[in-house]
């Protein structure tokens, strides 16, 4: 499967590690009012972007007839492991934090 996520200046990085991950993340939590979000986008369409009060958004961006969805993480774990589940095209573990909140 294949996936890219975009740093909170808009560089993309095709498919980064758990590591590089948790940087892209960090760097959210420094970032300024103009770089507000980073986002990973799946191939499948399906993306997370996340905001530095770990709100998420979930969208399909091939498909403008799905409602985005938010969903605000309790900690950066918790951001972490919903991104690394997308990564790895486990669409339904990621649908499945919205229906646990």
């Amino acid at each position: 499967m294949s996936y890219f996520m975009n740093n909170a200046m808009g560089e993309s990085l095709d498919e980064p590690t758990e590591a590089e991950i948790r940087e892209i993340l960090t760097e959210l939590q420094n970032t300024d009012t103009e770089h507000f979000d980073v986002s990973l986008i799946h191939e499948s369409g399906w993306s997370l972007s996340v905001y530095p009060d770990r709100t998420l958004v979930w969208e399909n961006v091939n498909d403008g007839g799905v409602e985005p969805l938010e969903l605000a993480l309790e900690s950066w774990h918790g951001v972490t492991d919903a991104l690394l589940k997308l990564s790895r095209g486990d669409i339904s573990a990621v649908i499945s934090l919205w229906h646990e909140s």
